[in-house]
Order: C-alpha cells, then sequence, then structure tokens
C-alpha cells in the first residue's frame, strides 16, 4: 500500500510542508515500514513559491520591495532553473498574512510590491511569469502592479500618484507610454481558482473586501473605484472587465495584465500539479490523504482538497481529509466531495487555542489513528 499525503497549508498555522510531515511522523509511528510519499500542495495561495521549490529545481531571486500598507519588507521570487519562468506569489509582498489584524483594511493596501518583483522579473529578461494571486490584503484593482510596471496614474488636478482602496475613484487618465519595455512580450500565466468578475453583487469589493478588512461603507467605496477603474480601461482599451471571468481574483489584481498584457487565467491547482509532476505521484498511490485549516462550503470550489477529490473519485482511490475545523455542515462537505474519513483537530484539542498552538501534536495523532484504521 503507497500513501499520498498531499494537504495544503493551514492557514495562519502551519504550512503544508509541516502539516504533511506531521502526519507522516503519525503513519510512520504505527507502521514505519508503509511506503508514504510526501507531496504538499497548493492552489496559487499563501506557500505556492515554498512548495514548487519544494518540489522543483529553483533558485530565489530576493529583493526589498513594499508590503501592502508601502513599509519596505524583503521579499522575492522563484526561478525554475530548468526552464525560464519566473513564480510570482503575490502574497509574499502583497499578502494578508504581512499585516496585523489591526491593519487590515482595503481602502489603504495596494499591490505595489507585487508588481516590484514583477519588474524585477522583467529587467532578468525572464520570458514567462506565473503570478499565484491568492492571500491578497488588496482591492486596488492591480493599479499598484500597473505602476510599478510603468503605467501612469493621474488624478483630475494632472497629479500623478499611485493608487490604493480609497483613491481608485481619483484616477483621471492613465499613461502607458512608460510601461516596461518586456511587459507585452511576456507570457504571463494567472494562477487562480477564483472566477468572480470586478464589479456587482459577486464582484471583488463585495465579495472578497470583508475577508480582508472593509466595513459596509469600505466595500461601497471600493465597488466604486473598481467600477470607476474598470470604466476608464474599456474606454482606453475596449477591455470590459466584467465580460472575463477571474478579472475580481485578489481585488482585481491581475486586471492591467489582463486588460493589457494578454494574461491568461489558470486553475492555480492544475498549473501547480502540472508543473510539481502531481498527476504521477496520484497515480502511484493506493489512499491519499488531504487537508487544510477550515473545511467549508467554500472548500467546494477550486480548493486543493477539492481538486484532489476530483482525481481521487475518478481513479477510484480513498481520499481522507484533516482539516484544522470545520465550518457549515462537515457530513454535507464531505458526501459532495466523496470523502471516505474526516478527521478534525478542532474534535481533539480543548479550544481553538490548544487546537492552533498544539497543531503538530494533533496531526500527529490523526496520522497514526489512520493508520490503525486503514493500513492492513
Amino acid at each position: 500500500m503507497t500513501i499520498l499525503i498531499a494537504p495544503d497549508s493551514f492557514k495562519d498555522c502551519l504550512p503544508a510542508i509541516d502539516v504533511a510531515r506531521a502526519l507522516y511522523n503519525g503513519i510512520k509511528s504505527i507502521r514505519p515500514d508503509m511506503q508514504v510519499i510526501l507531496f504538499p500542495m497548493a492552489d496559487g495561495g499563501e506557500g505556492t513559491s515554498d512548495i514548487l521549490d519544494y518540489h522543483l529545481s529553483c533558485r530565489w531571486e530576493n529583493f526589498a520591495v513594499n508590503d501592502p500598507l508601502q513599509r519596505p519588507i524583503q521579499s522575492g521570487y522563484l526561478m525554475l532553473t530548468d526552464r525560464d519562468i519566473a513564480v510570482i506569489e503575490l502574497a509574499k509582498a502583497s499578502g494578508l498574512e504581512l499585516l496585523t489584524m489591526e491593519e487590515r483594511n482595503p481602502l489603504h493596501t495596494n499591490t505595489l510590491g507585487t508588481g516590484e518583483l514583477i519588474r524585477a522579473a522583467l529587467d532578468n529578461d525572464v520570458n514567462e511569469i506565473t503570478l499565484s494571486i491568492g492571500g491578497s490584503a488588496t482591492v486596488d484593482g492591480g493599479t499598484g502592479i500597473a505602476a510599478a510596471l510603468g503605467f501612469t496614474f493621474y488624478n483630475y488636478q494632472g497629479e500623478k500618484f499611485i493608487p490604493s482602496g480609497n483613491t481608485l475613484h481619483k484616477i483621471s487618465r492613465i499613461d502607458t507610454a512608460a510601461v516596461h519595455h518586456s511587459f507585452h512580450e511576456t507570457k504571463w500565466i494567472i494562477a487562480s481558482d477564483v472566477q468572480n468578475i470586478l464589479n456587482g453583487p459577486e464582484g471583488a469589493a463585495v465579495v472578497y473586501g470583508p475577508q480582508k478588512g472593509a466595513d459596509a461603507h469600505a466595500v461601497k467605496i471600493l465597488a466604486d473605484g473598481l467600477s470607476h477603474l474598470a470604466e476608464i480601461i474599456e474606454r482606453d482599451t475596449g477591455f470590459s472587465a466584467d465580460q472575463h471571468p477571474g478579472t475580481g481574483a485578489a481585488g482585481g489584481a491581475a486586471l492591467f495584465l489582463m486588460a493589457y498584457g494578454n494574461a491568461t487565467l489558470r486553475s492555480g491547482f492544475d498549473t501547480i500539479a502540472e508543473l510539481t509532476g502531481f498527476h504521477s505521484a496520484i497515480d502511484s498511490a493506493s489512499l491519499v490523504i488531504t487537508g487544510e485549516g477550515k473545511l467549508d462550503a467554500q472548500t467546494k470550489y477550486g480548493k486543493v482538497v477539492s481538486s484532489i477529490a476530483h482525481h481521487t473519485n475518478n481513479k477510484e482511490i480513498p481520499l481522507i481529509v484533516v482539516c484544522g475545523t470545520t465550518k457549515d455542515d462537515p457530513a454535507e462537505i464531505a458526501k459532495s466531495l466523496h470523502i471516505a474519513q474526516l478527521y478534525s483537530l478542532r474534535d481533539r484539542a480543548k479550544n481553538d487555542d490548544d487546537s492552533m498552538k498544539n497543531v503538530k501534536h494533533y496531526l500527529e495523532q490523526i496520522g497514526a489513528d489512520i493508520a490503525r484504521k486503514n493500513l492492513f
């Protein structure tokens, strides 16, 4: 029997690599002879570049950039050394994880730091860039990225400025004369499983603004600003943001890459799976274990757990899911994804704090239980 352990990260708690190792240690404590393959995964969100670094031959290119509140931080992007591809993880420079709970407010954040990483890659003559856009702290319509790449924004007084969420409505003109010379020649892949358009009730501000710290008043400001930005872009380019699913992902982070750079939106999980050889790994498995921090209704929409469930169902491989906690109806989610067994750390812990502080301990416990119940 070969077990494939392929979890996502437990957000704000433990990276996917460490989740996989803890489950591995638990299984091996009961069955040291069992063949277990560690294959941590990601779907384009936080930790994507670390997953690629784990599986592939890569090197990091490190730079000082701006965080979501325009403070200097050290960040970087990943170069795949056997091919001319740079992988840039938005969360490394513009992610929610870089801010405290009190700092999270998309009115004041932007994607400038991510744009600075992209510009550094273009300066190094990279031919292809994969941008993973999960986990953003921003709803700036990608204006920070655009500003770093040479797009110039003018307000109604003719003054240059770099927009954030609360100043999108001030944009009167976008000048493309200084856009990076490699911008149009570069192949752009946007790794994301979000299909939301930019505006409307399912748009970036309404759906994702509250997750990033926006109250009802802030959501209206953001929605009005994004609508205004979309009108200017359509006026200048003919690109209608709301005709293109995915323009609302990460607060519109990929908008300028799609409107001006002909970027291709791809499933984050499928992109990572293709790069890492996940499909070959799952073909060798007789049991798969995956997991994420919170199992809820959103799990069914393109995340690691649901994507792996799709593959195990097609191949008739038993699937076990381990999560930090469950929301909504876990039995219904398990049924819809054809999950054979579901384990929750919260069911074992005294409280949420205990669950998060002792996550490795509980994962090892669960790994041992899985070994006792499933390995013969």
